[in-house]
């Protein structure tokens, strides 16, 4: 198998792996799944969204050439 079908192939069980496929049936199943997003690792409050608009505003102002 050469390096890039290895590659490939291992994209693809990786994706696979990470896609949820069972339906939320019970208020419960939701619930858990929050939990679940809780759990992963993050920053601990989302930022305002003037922080947001900022982070945006200086992001276009670095690709402009001013002229």
């Amino acid at each position: 198998m050469t390096l890039s079908a290895w590659l490939r192939a291992a994209a693809h069980q990786r994706l696979a792996a990470g896609q949820r496929s069972d339906a939320f049936e019970t208020p419960e199943d939701l619930e858990a799944f929050f939990q679940e997003c809780d759990a992963i690792e993050g920053p601990d409050t989302e930022p305002d969204w003037s922080e947001h608009l900022a982070v945006i505003d200086e992001s276009r102002g670095r690709g402009a050439s001013g002229t």
